[in-house]
């Protein structure tokens, strides 16, 4: 019940910025065409963001249910690691943000590659979505004689010590300035369950310098 009406309260804001943007484009008989094009990125971006929302509601719905099935298969880490990292690196330049990597090659892995990828992505997005211009953000793959390492830290603001339990919590945002913006607050508790799937762990370290580290352990 909890989890349909947060669900509710997050796709109901998209949902009236889309019929909103229609409703005052539409009152008038005649509009520019910079008027139509304004409107239509409007919907264009709120419904990018409410099938992303929908997705992401989707794929945790089915984990619940225990629905959703792994489809394992030999794979190589790095190479998930270093194409998410890729993507997210452009987002970064966008905002101004330094992105680094330090990537151990061909570390050998079975699991399911397409929920990996999406862990990764989940974790980078955060990163890069919560990190102010001009800080940085760094990915890393390690590995050792029993699992396998994925670090993505940041030098922001980090998160209070009383809100690290919190932010793997479904639809939990620590910045409200941020809700109209940003995703639903599933990408983290999508994070850890992929990892949970794969026998591994998601945990959330404060770095010393400032910012913090979401810290992924797989066993190998």
């Amino acid at each position: 019940r909890q989890f349909v009406a947060d669900a509710s309260h997050e796709l109901r804001t998209p949902v009236s910025v889309i019929q909103t943007a229609a409703e005052v484009t539409l009152e008038r008989e005649e509009r520019t065409d910079g008027e139509y094009r304004e409107a239509l990125t409007i919907v264009t971006e709120q419904s990018a963001r409410l099938s992303h929302i929908v997705a992401d509601m989707l794929i945790l719905a089915r984990a619940d249910a225990g629905g959703y099935r792994l489809t394992a298969r030999p794979l190589y880490l790095d190479e998930i690691v270093d194409e998410c990292a890729r993507a997210a690196s452009v987002l970064a330049a966008t905002k101004g943000v330094r992105f680094f990597t330090t990537i151990r090659s061909e570390v050998a892995f079975v699991g399911d590659d397409a929920l990996l990828g999406q862990m990764v992505t989940n974790l980078l997005d955060n990163a890069v979505q919560y990190t102010r211009p001009g800080d940085a953000v760094t990915v890393s793959l390690d590995v050792g004689p029993a699992r396998a390492t994925v670090i993505v830290s940041d030098t922001g603001a980090g998160n209070p010590a009383a809100d690290r339990d919190r932010i793997f919590d479904r639809f939990v945002r620590l910045d409200p300035a941020r809700a109209s913006t940003s995703g639903a607050g599933l990408g983290l508790p999508i994070a850890r369950w992929i990892a949970e799937q794969h026998g591994g762990m998601l945990s959330v370290e404060e770095n010393a310098a400032g910012g913090c580290s979401f810290i992924v352990r797989l066993p190998i």
